[in-house]
């Protein structure tokens, strides 16, 4: 008697997104309301946890653009940003209003309801394991309910890939590679609660000694709580961790600390991808490198590409052309947008990170006059470069071995 063969389920969509983050989100609930049938998924029993992230972003006005506010999850309001150099000089710039701390779980599962809410079908508990492919084009995912074990295929018109730095959307698709070791910041944060922090103004702290090749962070949330993190280099420490340098830190500048949590990852540090898209494959979010390189920050640019690949995927969808050069459109408008600043961003990162603490305190004099010539007044940093070049020159042959 020949044994009965398993079928597996197939179901058909729109477009298929792969991953519950911000960029995800909004891209679902954008294509929902224009009436497509839309299916996200996100590996992870619930939509926001764990939080990878410091949770600082852009202003109220920035964010309400995608989402109405909501003061659950606004945890703080940023009216300052505080530099301190390895020397210890502080740089203070007065930047009413630049920007909030979130509650990142909130925020996430706030943006997910407004996908659900517009009509997009979102299933946590479920995995993208493979791609379904046609003749030369993506033709939706194999999919794996976490909850019951089954497989099924969901064929979709087009697949976005939103997972996140360690996303295989676009590995599989053939649009990304495994990233090398020293383009991966690794980052490490405490929730600490302590009588000292400050109230609504972000500190960063540089220098070889306190996070090799990167920074540390400290982020205002609720009365007495902050997340206070950093990031580094692996490339540049030998036996000490992240979280060696993370443990220095807080016994250094908050010694009675009380740890209530710790979140562990990686970001990218890499200039934008040449293209973000396949056939009937898309990238956006961190999973498209879109994430800013130079501070590690993603949020309001995950938001932003999130609206730019809606546009492309809408007339995508609506004309039937889902071929790569249609959907190229996406990389053109995303470089006008912020792509190009993401390349400097990129090469910056390669610099500054690479500075000796005593270069470091001359940019953070120049900072410093530069800040208090023009308390209120957005960054010039054309302005910058040219004085720190005066200050001092030797800085133009580093960035010149460096860079090239």
């Amino acid at each position: 008697m020949t044994p009965a063969i398993p079928t597996i389920k197939m179901e058909k969509t729109d477009a298929v997104i792969i991953g519950g983050g911000p960029a995800g989100s909004i891209v679902a609930s954008t294509l929902a309301k224009k009436g497509f049938e839309i299916i996200l998924l996100e590996k992870r029993p619930q939509i926001g946890v764990p939080v990878r992230c410091g949770e600082a972003t852009g202003s109220r006005e920035e964010i309400s653009r995608f989402i109405p506010i909501d003061e659950t999850w606004i945890l703080a309001d940023i009216n300052a940003a505080r530099l301190i150099a390895p020397g210890g000089r502080i740089v203070e710039k007065h930047l009413p209003s630049v920007g909030v701390v979130l509650d990142r779980s909130r925020f996430d599962q706030a943006l997910a309801g407004q996908a659900a809410n517009s009509g997009a079908d979102v299933r946590v508990h479920t995995e993208a394991v493979g791609l379904l492919r046609g003749k030369n084009c993506v033709e939706g995912v194999l999919a794996r309910d976490h909850r019951t074990g089954k497989t099924y295929e969901l064929n979709a018109k087009v697949t976005i890939g939103a997972d996140g730095i360690e996303g295989f959307i676009g590995r599989w698709a053939g649009i990304t590679r495994h990233l090398k070791l020293s383009a991966i910041h690794s980052a490490i944060q405490y929730l600490i609660e302590d009588d000292g922090l400050p109230r609504d103004t972000i500190e960063l702290y540089a220098g070889r000694k306190i996070a090799p090749g990167g920074y540390a962070w400290v982020f205002p949330k609720q009365k007495g709580f902050a997340n206070v993190g950093l990031g580094v280099d692996p490339t540049m420490i030998e036996e000490n961790t992240a979280k060696d340098f993370l443990d220095r830190f807080v016994e250094q500048h908050f010694p009675n600390a009380k740890i209530h949590a710790t979140v562990a990852g990686g970001t990218s540090g890499t200039k934008p991808l040449k293209t973000m898209v396949g056939n009937g494959v898309l990238l956006v979010g961190e999973a498209a490198h879109q994430n800013n390189p130079l501070s590690g920050g993603g949020i309001m640019n995950a938001l932003e590409g999130a609206e730019e690949a809606s546009k492309v995927l809408t007339e995508a969808l609506t004309t039937g052309d889902v071929s790569c050069r249609f959907l190229e459109q996406y990389d053109s408008r995303w470089k006008n947008r912020v792509g190009h600043a993401i390349t400097k961003f990129a090469l910056l990162r390669k610099l500054i990170y690479r500075l000796e603490d005593h270069e470091l305190d001359n940019i953070a004099a120049v900072l410093d006059g530069i800040s208090r010539n023009g308390e209120d007044k957005p960054i010039d940093y054309a302005e910058i470069f040219k004085t720190a070049v005066k200050t001092a020159p030797g800085l133009i042959w580093k960035a010149k071995n460096l860079l090239w």
